[in-house]
């Protein structure tokens, strides 16, 4: 290690290289290592500990989840698929249910054994789209929202920005797709937000959920469950779309042919290799569904 430059400078790359052996032992990634290696090399110290740490990371689906014992009945969320609404939606339909926060399914079963018996459900949707959906939360401009929603946004930006090395330097929809490819965007490392689907929705034993809905169809299908449980029928809000913004209709349509334009034929085929898994659970639940509705 090269001991030029201020003190205060070697110290931190001290303290990073400590920190990075001690990290080897346990990392799921020996690239990661080397990335921060180049990187403190340069004298980017700072880029350096934040992979240093993100090597030490251990993604999981800690997602909410909602049990539900008046309906007998476990939900998994899936974070960018209509989660805060159909959490809204749980809650009046349910107010007595429990609301899990970070836990992963087996974390949750070990202090809810009840739930593995449970009815069990959860939504997908499209990969492609979720992906946009994504990067549309992470580039939208703060001026946007107001109040506490725009403190939240920026508190957003500011936890991808720092967590994820290279994910704060993205220029654009393409870097995004091309990042998702890398080491840093890969499962092992993942956050909950870009997570494959069929990862965040197993049950403990890998199993998928009773049954799995569609965002495309969320309203219809959260009827179905609703139905299916005995539950009152559901009333869907949408929440993260409107909440602190309320652009001119005219905003929205020009906000959606620009985000839909973004879907290169690259683009579709560096996410059709991210998640060729979700890609495949996507068709066989829109498969499903057509079988459903053509049996009725």
């Amino acid at each position: 290690m090269n001991d030029g430059g201020p003190p205060r400078l070697r110290d931190r790359a001290r303290l990073t290289l400590r920190r990075m052996k001690r990290m080897a032992a346990i990392v799921s990634s020996p690239l990661l290592v080397r990335d921060a290696a180049a990187a403190m090399s340069r004298g980017r110290f700072d880029e350096a500990a934040r992979t240093a740490r993100l090597a030490a990371r251990t993604s999981g689906p800690r997602a909410e989840k909602v049990v539900s014992r008046r309906y007998r009945c476990l939900w998994l969320c899936n974070p960018k698929v209509a989660s805060r609404s159909i959490m809204a939606a749980l809650r009046g339909m349910d107010p007595d249910a429990e609301f899990i926060y970070g836990k992963s399914i087996s974390d949750v079963c070990a202090t809810h054994p009840e739930a593995g018996g449970y009815y069990s459900f959860a939504f997908v949707r499209h990969p492609f789209e979720r992906a946009l959906s994504l990067f549309a939360e992470m580039r939208f401009r703060n001026e946007r929202f107001h109040g506490r929603h725009r403190r939240l946004k920026e508190e957003r930006q500011r936890y991808f920005s720092d967590a994820f090395p290279g994910l704060g330097e993205i220029d654009g929809f393409d870097d995004y797709c091309r990042w998702l490819n890398t080491p840093c965007g890969s499962d092992a490392f993942a956050d909950v937000h870009f997570l494959s689907q069929h990862v965040q929705i197993r049950l403990a034993d890998g199993r998928l959920p009773d049954f799995v809905g569609r965002f495309e169809n969320v309203d219809e299908d959260l009827r179905r469950v609703a139905a299916r449980l005995g539950m009152p029928a559901p009333v869907l809000p949408m929440l993260n779309t409107r909440a602190g913004w309320r652009p001119p209709r005219q905003a929205v349509r020009a906000a959606r042919a620009e985000m839909s334009g973004l879907l290169t034929e690259r683009n579709k085929a560096l996410l059709r290799t991210r998640y060729a898994a979700d890609l495949e659970l996507w068709r066989s639940v829109a498969a499903e569904r057509e079988a459903h509705e053509a049996g009725e």
